[in-house]
């Protein structure tokens, strides 16, 4: 039974077709040149953005009237998962543009819809989510970037941080506080299109071995954002943000177990071929055991993801039950791509795999749409809620 079976069986025949567009897309050149990016301790050819867009992905999930695709909530799972087992930076990247131009088609007013749509989803104009910022992340009351009311809109001044696909955005969808007041109820939300201005920079962050994420720190002096621009008012815009963060936590849970299943693969593959004392590596017990708990570990957070994603697919908010799943499969996946690493050798780490340069994107899966700590609590604070007393 194939890996991804739950989730295709709830797809349509033109959705899985989107699914085997995307596996086709990724294989070969595209997987090649991917690979050979992280060994050149560069980020993944700019070109591939383009032929992704191309084929109509980022528009996976807008409407059908703005040109997309109109998928479902597991559709944009499982092409996501596809670029995963290549490269988790790529799909990571990919998929939040993609995001981005499913927001601007589903709630984006007329002129925010004539004006950055169809950009968007030609890969024109890449848009990130723009939050966290230098002294502070998920802490939100620390946002200090604000947008200054003018004539026609704000200047926005301040600097937001660790951006992903930094280096190439065209535009932001920022989070600022309007005026001088302090509180979260004073925060709005824009899109903030860079243009041609002297008002915008940026500069990389770079974090060695995950260069594809091309995380950038983004700064704006007085930046214009013209009045049509507003997302949320003051007031509105932190508990808008908010709606979306369980997907998001769910979709980064399931690209992690892709790649993991991708490296156990590869280490099962390499291990049935390798010799020791005259038979295959899995002919030793001990290894053979030590693959098999990478697979049990690896079937559970499956399991777990797609019992999140059911929810999320059905209209449903699984707070707890997304913070679970991104928590471990992510936990999961850094310990079992570890594993791989160990169980292939010394050559795991080396160029002759991918096992390395998975390790090394997928730990950046810890800190996006929430830490351990915080995904802890907020499965904490729901506890009594979630597990109540079920015998007398």
């Amino acid at each position: 039974m194939d890996f991804y079976h739950q989730y295709d069986a709830q797809l349509s025949a033109e959705e899985r077709e989107h699914v085997a567009k995307a596996r086709a897309f990724c294989a070969g050149p595209f997987s090649e040149s991917v690979f050979a990016a992280h060994i050149a301790g560069e980020a993944f050819p700019e070109k591939w953005i383009a032929e992704w867009a191309a084929l109509g992905m980022l528009g996976l999930q807008a409407k059908r009237a703005h040109g997309g695709l109109e998928a479902s909530y597991l559709c944009k799972i499982r092409v996501a998962q596809e670029m995963a087992r290549h490269g988790f930076a790529a799909a990571f990247c990919l998929n939040h543009h993609q995001g981005g131009a499913t927001r601007l088609s589903q709630t984006g007013t007329p002129v925010q819809i004539e004006r950055l749509l169809q950009p968007a989803l030609r890969g024109e104009l890449l848009l990130t989510t723009a939050m966290t910022e230098p002294a502070g992340g998920s802490d939100v009351s620390a946002l200090a970037t604000t947008a200054v009311p003018v004539d026609g809109g704000w200047t926005l001044t301040g600097t937001k941080a660790w951006m992903t696909n930094g280096l190439l955005v065209g535009g932001l969808i920022v989070l600022a506080r309007v005026g001088d007041a302090a509180g979260a109820a004073d925060i709005a939300s824009f899109y903030v299109p860079f243009g041609d201005a002297g008002t915008v920079r940026r500069s990389e962050i770079v974090v060695p071995g995950a260069r594809s994420f091309r995380l950038a720190e983004i700064a704006f002096d007085a930046h214009l954002i013209p009045e049509w621009c507003l997302i949320a008012a003051p007031g509105s815009a932190l508990k808008a943000s908010m709606t979306s963060v369980n997907a998001a936590r769910v979709h980064v849970a399931a690209m992690c177990v892709a790649t993991l299943y991708a490296a156990l693969c590869e280490a099962v593959d390499y291990c049935e071929g390798r010799q020791a004392f005259a038979k295959p590596l899995t002919g030793h017990q001990g290894l053979r055991w030590e693959l098999a708990e990478v697979s049990v570990r690896l079937e559970a957070a499956n399991a777990l993801v797609f019992r999140a994603a059911e929810q999320i697919q059905i209209g449903g908010n699984p707070v707890a039950l997304a913070a679970q799943a991104k928590k471990f499969a992510v936990d999961t996946a850094l310990w079992g791509i570890d594993q791989c690493v160990r169980i292939v050798g010394a050559t795991g780490a080396g160029a002759a795999h991918r096992l390395n340069m998975h390790f090394a994107e997928v730990r950046m899966a810890a800190y996006a749409d929430g830490t351990n700590e915080m995904l802890l609590d907020r499965v904490g604070r729901g506890l009594s809620a979630t597990y109540p007393k079920s015998i007398p």
